[in-house]
């Protein structure tokens, strides 16, 4: 795996490699990670990762630690949309690249970033707030 940071970084900085092998890359990454231990994965994440990849991910890769993260997928911008109706029901947090160095980041969801994950984001509240009154009903 170490020798794959070598690879990634000739990928991002040759301008005569195309994006999407990073993607690729990621994909090999998580499927040799999985074979570490069976402690790397479970069936939720595998089903999360999955379904990004038959949206049209070129790859992922798991983020954070011990109970919470998030899913980076690597997406073509034409497959965005795809990817984005087929994970609707997970938040979908909006991200960019700085080279100003490590910095601290808030995510606040109400802000626009993206008018077509504002929307998005207003449905799977509005599914998720009326869930939660049907089982405060019960």
């Amino acid at each position: 795996m170490f020798e794959m940071v070598n690879e990634a970084e000739a990928i991002v900085t040759d301008p005569n490699r195309a994006l999407s092998e990073f993607g690729e890359l990621l994909n090999q990454s998580w499927q040799l990670k999985r074979t570490l231990t069976e402690n790397i994965t479970n069936p939720a994440l595998d089903e999360i990762y999955e379904a990004g990849r038959s949206a049209g991910a070129i790859g992922g890769k798991l983020l954070g630690a011990g109970g919470g993260g998030f899913m980076l997928f690597f997406v073509p911008p034409e497959r965005r949309q795809q990817l984005r109706a087929r994970l609707k029901n997970l938040l979908c947090v909006p991200f960019s690249f700085s080279n100003r160095g490590s910095h601290v980041v808030v995510h606040e969801p109400e802000q626009v970033y993206d008018e077509a994950l504002t929307s998005e984001r207003s449905e799977v509240y509005a599914q998720q707030s009326g869930r939660e009154a049907d089982v405060h009903k019960s």
